[in-house]
């Protein structure tokens, strides 16, 4: 039998407690932490008040995730030791890793206490207070990081981060640019700036910086995403889609991806893919307010709007200012006529618009009464939310200075097919002085084939399709081509593009006709319009440079035909006898006091009928209800079955006795159309642009008395016509009388006037001069028809 070893001789084989403590460091530094957490265990058998061992075992803990004992064996070195800044960092550390900032800020200012330039501990302090949403503090702890050791590159990352909670954007750039120069290898600065870049906009910077962070670690989630979002941006929705799939494929259930995926798929013309995207990324997130918002959106375009108006409540009942979705909902409610929380979501658009917090399409705000200041500012926002990386005006290029002299005009539009644009418009364009102008279209649908569309086509020298490029690519084709002056004909409209013009496509940028309002933009130099529209001293409600033209800033097609014979009275759907009131707007443009006005014309005037456009059957269900709430009975509200062309409209629109225009967005083409059957129109001005245009068209075509000033005196008025026929008699033959003379209707007067504008746009480009305000002289005597 073997004697047993003394405890006395064990002893002597193991280092005593000093140097198993000092081979434990050695160890923890060769990066052999279980031999170093043994010899730990040794001093501390053979010293149990070693508060360095204590401190090394505890980081050891806190390495290989055992936080609770790190924490509790740093804590006993404390207790032996309290003047150790490290182990005063290294448990707030730990605190920061359990979610604790709020204990983790008290370790490292005792740290601090102890060591006011202890670097981790002020690095680590910046990462607390960020975690609190204390981001000044948090600025000011990584600055001091950084003064003392300038190539701290997590503490550049993590104050750009800081920065970009504060709003503070171009610094944050600057920061996370740094820590990138300083190791090209650390790829959360290349993500995280990747992040910044799309804040600021610049989409195509972004997606670089991803390529890199993605170069770095190919199954970078984060940076999978942000690229695809850039890409999105950058109007490449194939190749975003590539990307979310690629990062479904490694997080199957990442809800960003999959509302992101549904949203590229949207784009691309699948709505039915994306509403099932959506609805996965709600079941995992069922309190995610944009995929509610975005499923809204899906299922209005598949047409199945009570499920979208329901999805769009649901999105602003889990968040209130959620901007997109109460503007889908106002608007889906407005185009079926569906007025039950008129007053309540009007008023919520306008407390949005007041505290500034949402960003509003700028449309709406034409559908809504109120301040005549408030569109600018909400389009101002729109704008710089959605296009931020707009060239400023002085970045554009001058324009060429050709031998043949002709000024060169883009009219960018998506509506250049059967739309009131194209019928309003194509007149003029077929009256360009050719020998002065050269005149391209740029279409941003794929040509129609309807007549219209074929005559808007021809108008052009030259036509140019655009729904395949990008903004950024048709910017470039329209310097490439040296186009003087782009006209947009679209504004905040179904459709839009303006991110063309926000590239500096052309010199001169023009905003006309399809938009009757500012667009806010510092890239749009000008805006068309009439004394009427925007009358005197109201410039400043406006972020362009005001152009009045003489008589109307409508144009007006005085070769659009009438078809021969007017239908009877039966084929257009109407009652044998009875006045007929006519309103043939969009059903958007309705509104509760406008339709109780014309209830109230129906009550006072008997056997009468409000003649309608023919419209969805919901939409038609609700005025007939409408009418019903008001005492009317719904069958004399009579939906205008549908034309087959325009000419055919034009013709039974003669069936009306007076046209009720719309308040307060007035009828622009409609009321145009009227006029030009012989229909008289009565129309209430109000204080904006699209509230007076067809005041604007009463003028020129020569029946100011039909515009009235408030609602009260438009019922009055028209109650009035409708009971003194005589009066409504010599009111129509005016109107007969005047086609042949009044300025409204003289295409050709209109066309050079338009051209006397753009001449002078054109030559103070060319002067180098900044663009400024002016009234175009009348270029004939009204009555003296041109050719």
């Amino acid at each position: 039998m073997k004697p047993r070893l003394s405890g006395r001789a064990v002893a002597r084989d193991e280092p005593r407690g000093a140097e198993a403590f000092e081979q434990a460091v050695l160890l923890h530094r060769g990066g052999r932490p279980f031999q170093a957490d043994a010899l730990c265990a040794q001093a501390l058998r053979a010293n149990p008040r070693h508060h360095g061992a204590w401190h090394l075992r505890g980081l050891i803990a806190l390495e290989s995730g055992r936080l609770d004992e790190g924490i509790e064996w740093i804590e006993r070195s404390l207790a032996l030791h309290a003047r150790q800044p490290s182990a005063h960092s290294n448990v707030g550390n730990a605190w920061l890793e359990k979610g604790d900032p709020e204990r983790a800020l008290g370790s490292f200012e005792r740290a601090l206490r102890l060591d006011p330039d202890h670097l981790p501990a002020l690095y680590n302090r910046g990462n607390a207070l960020r975690a609190l949403r204390r981001f000044e503090e948090a600025l000011a702890s990584y600055d001091r990081a950084l003064h003392l050791k300038g190539n701290h590159v997590a503490a550049l990352n993590n104050r750009g981060l800081a920065l970009a909670e504060l709003g503070r954007s171009e610094e944050a750039r600057a920061s996370f640019e740094r820590a990138v120069l300083l190791d090209p290898r650390f790829a959360p600065a290349h993500r995280n700036l990747a992040a910044t870049l799309l804040r600021l906009g610049r989409h195509a910077q972004a997606v670089a910086s991803c390529d890199e962070a993605l170069r770095l670690d190919p199954a970078d989630l984060e940076s999978l995403i942000g690229r695809a979002t850039a890409l999105q941006a950058l109007q490449r929705p194939a190749e975003a889609l590539e990307d979310y799939e690629r990062a479904l494929a490694l997080a199957p259930d990442c809800v960003l991806a999959l509302n992101n995926s549904g949203n590229a798929l949207a784009e691309l013309g699948r709505p039915e893919a994306a509403l099932a995207r959506y609805d996965r990324a709600l079941e995992l997130a069922p309190g995610f307010a944009d995929a509610w918002y975005n499923r809204g959106a899906a299922l209005r375009e598949l047409k199945r709007h009570e499920q979208a108006a329901s999805s769009f409540e649901e999105a602003l009942r889990i968040a209130p200012e959620h901007d997109a979705a109460l503007d889908d909902l106002f608007h889906l409610r407005m185009r079926r006529c569906d007025w039950r929380d008129y007053e309540s979501l009007g008023r919520r658009l306008h407390e949005a618009l007041g505290t500034r917090k949402q960003l509003i399409n700028p449309l709406t705000l034409l559908l809504l009464p109120g301040e005549p200041q408030l569109p600018l500012e909400c389009a101002r926002a729109y704008v710089e939310a959605h296009h931020a990386e707009a060239l400023p005006g002085e970045r554009r290029a001058r324009p060429a200075r050709r031998a043949a002299g002709r000024i060169r005009i883009a009219y960018l539009s998506a509506d250049l097919r059967e739309h009131p644009v194209a019928h309003l418009l194509v007149g003029a364009l077929e009256r360009h002085d050719r020998a002065a102008f050269e005149v391209l279209g740029v279409s941003l649908r794929e040509a129609e084939e309807s007549e219209i569309g074929r005559r808007v086509r021809a108008s052009f020298d030259t036509w140019i399709e655009v729904q395949d490029r990008t903004d950024r690519e048709v910017a470039a084709l329209l310097r490439e081509r040296e186009v003087d002056i782009a006209v947009d004909l679209m504004g905040f409209t179904e459709g839009m593009r303006l991110g063309i013009l926000a590239q500096g496509a052309a010199p001169v940028q023009v905003s006309y006709l399809g938009y009757a309002g500012t667009l806010g933009a510092a890239f749009i130099d000008y805006l068309i319009a009439d004394e009427i529209v925007i009358p005197a001293g109201e410039e400043h409600r406006y972020g362009e440079r005001i152009v009045r033209l003489p008589d109307c800033y409508l144009p007006h097609d005085d070769r659009r035909p009438i078809a021969a014979g007017v239908p009877s009275r039966a084929a257009a759907g109407l009652p044998e006898a009875g006045f007929v009131f006519c309103a043939f707007a969009s059903a958007f443009k309705l509104n509760p006091p406008m339709f109780a006005a014309w209830m109230r014309l129906l009550a006072a005037v008997p056997g009468s009928v409000l003649w309608l456009r023919s419209m969805a059957h919901e939409t038609c269900a609700n005025l007939r209800r409408e009418a019903a709430v008001r005492g009317v009975d719904p069958e004399r509200v009579v939906f205008a079955p549908y034309a087959r062309d325009m000419a055919s409209h034009l013709a039974r629109l003669g069936l009306a006795d007076l046209y009720l225009d719309t308040v307060p967005y007035n009828a622009h083409s409609t009321a145009c159309d009227a006029l030009w059957a012989g229909v008289p129109v009565i129309s209430c001005a109000g204080r904006s642009m699209a509230s007076r245009t067809a005041a604007s068209a009463l003028n020129a075509a020569g029946l100011p008395e039909l515009v009235t000033d408030s609602l009260e005196d438009y019922e009055r008025r028209a109650r009035r016509l409708a009971e003194e026929p005589g009066e409504l008699r010599r009111l129509r033959a005016r109107l007969a009388a005047s086609r042949g003379s009044a300025p409204l209707f003289d295409t050709a007067r209109h066309t050079r006037h338009l051209e006397a504008a753009y001449r002078t746009m054109h030559e103070r480009a060319l002067r180098g001069e900044p663009p400024l305000g002016f009234t175009v002289k009348p270029a004939a005597e009204p009555g003296e028809r041109m050719r």
